[in-house]
């Protein structure tokens, strides 16, 4: 039965990617005006004032600790000169494509615990990124905040092989990239990754959405991984209503040793420490 579904779902992932839009020939608003080489500061915010979720994320990343600005940023136009304009657009994009792949929820899929796992995860990394002096701390928020596309594509577009992992999950005790191994022969890290690659994404980001489950595999791009990696596990051990599965998936030691961090007591006290931090700022 696995053998016969993974045989027939050769044939329709590459239907799948090929019916997947290109992010960067969408009509939407958004994107045009991101893809415009004259966008202007004005412009973007206004763009971003249009949604007022939007507009309440890139707010509170902006007042966040990671950037120690005294004075509170009530608008738009003061977090662009804050986060810096191509770091905004960044963050813009990588909000617009979790929405667009987010469908409403069913018995085994939340599209709002998705959206706050997600957020969660993507923040933590930002601040992992400026623990460990990762130069783009832009980059790992939106690294974080798209690490799990796949799941949101195979819930979306192989809806019925969803329903089938799920129920193994579930039922059988398995995690996730288990239960996907069975019935789709890869993981949702491998598909996500595919997606990535469709959207012209950049390597980074490519490498951090492919082994944010095995940060030990991946050959490139390693602090960036190992940092998506840790923030995923911080973010599913002390927010483990907004996880799509019963069963966590382990910690990569590997990361100790991508990171330079000195020994396993210091990995866990900063763990601690990241989640005392994103608890007393209501995160979860």
């Amino acid at each position: 039965m696995v053998m016969l579904i993974k045989n027939n779902l050769s044939e329709s992932f590459v239907a799948v990617m090929d019916f997947l839009p290109l992010i960067s020939k969408t009509n939407s608003e958004v994107f045009s005006a991101l893809m415009d080489s004259n966008l202007s500061v004005k412009k973007l915010s206004e763009v971003i004032n249009k949604d007022h979720s939007l507009s309440a994320r890139i707010l509170a990343l902006a007042n966040s600790p990671v950037y120690g600005f005294s004075k509170k940023i009530s608008t738009i136009e003061m977090a662009i000169s804050i986060l810096g304009f191509e770091a905004v657009k960044d963050l813009v994009i990588g909000f617009s494509i979790i929405n667009s792949t987010l469908e409403d929820k069913d018995r085994y899929f939340i599209a709002d615990a998705f959206n706050k796992h997600s957020y969660v995860c993507g923040y933590i990394a930002q601040l992992l990124a400026n623990d460990f002096d990762y130069p783009v701390r832009n980059e790992a928020f939106v690294a974080g905040l798209l690490h799990d596309i796949g799941i949101a594509v195979i819930h979306r577009y192989m809806n019925k092989e969803f329903t089938l992992i799920s129920e193994m999950k579930f039922y059988r005790k398995l995690n996730q990239t288990r239960a996907e191994k069975l019935i789709l022969g890869k993981t949702h890290s491998d598909i996500g990754a595919e997606v990535a690659t469709k959207w012209f994404f950049p390597d980074s980001l490519i490498d951090a959405i492919k082994f944010h489950h095995s940060p030990s595999q991946a050959n490139s791009n390693t602090k960036l991984v190992a940092i998506v990696h840790l923030a995923d596990f911080i973010a599913s051990k002390e927010a483990p209503q907004y996880l799509l599965s019963s069963e966590d998936e382990p910690l990569d030691k590997s990361v100790i040793e991508i990171l330079k961090i000195p020994d396993e007591s210091y990995l866990f006290d900063l763990i601690n420490n990241v989640s005392i931090l994103i608890k007393s700022m209501n995160l979860i």
